[in-house]
């Protein structure tokens, strides 16, 4: 038999398999999650923070528009001539009563401090602004990668993850092979 003939007959050796998941995988990709949390829990943050400025703009925005149309209906009551707009600045600003009416005074409004506000432009004002607040409680990994100090860790680790992850995986040795 000629010595081809003998070598295809044996069957061919077989490569020896590593297994099935190499494990430099699993520290890439735990070297690519920590280096996009170090990249993108900031950002978020950031974006989170101008969000709630321009929610407060908003509400003092609101706020303010209604104190303004409040202000232009009174104005309206009073460039048409109402009555009773025209009967309360009377009483207010010239300490004048129609007949039959009493103006306040300190001694018949039943307030024991006898301070007591004629005025209409306390009514006109909408209530308190109330200005949204930051209902966040943020995570431990966030904390930290918004951290300046612990940050350059988290940069760290992740760079050390990625690198070992790269690395190719370990070959046996020859020795180990003809065992």
């Amino acid at each position: 038999m000629p010595a081809d003939a003998a070598t295809l007959d044996a069957p061919a050796a077989r490569p020896a398999r590593g297994p099935l998941l190499d494990p430099g995988w699993l520290f890439l990709v735990a070297g690519v999650i920590l280096l996009s949390a170090v990249i993108l829990l900031p950002a978020q943050a950031d974006l989170d923070e101008a969000k709630l400025y321009l929610a407060r703009v908003h509400a003092a925005e609101a706020h303010r528009a209604e104190r303004l149309a409040n202000y232009h209906k009174y104005l309206a009551a009073v460039n048409s001539g109402d009555d009773r707009v025209i009967r309360s600045l009377a009483a207010m600003q010239l300490n004048q009563a129609p007949e039959g009416q009493e103006l306040l005074t300190p001694g018949n409004q039943g307030n024991p401090s006898g301070a007591r506000d004629a005025s209409v432009f306390g009514a006109l004002e909408p209530p308190s602004l109330v200005m949204p607040q930051a209902a966040k409680n943020p995570s431990l990994l966030e904390k930290w990668a918004t951290d300046s100090r612990s940050r350059l860790w988290l940069i760290g680790a992740g760079a050390l993850c990625l690198l070992i992850g790269l690395l190719p995986p370990a070959r046996p040795s020859a020795a180990a092979l003809s065992r």
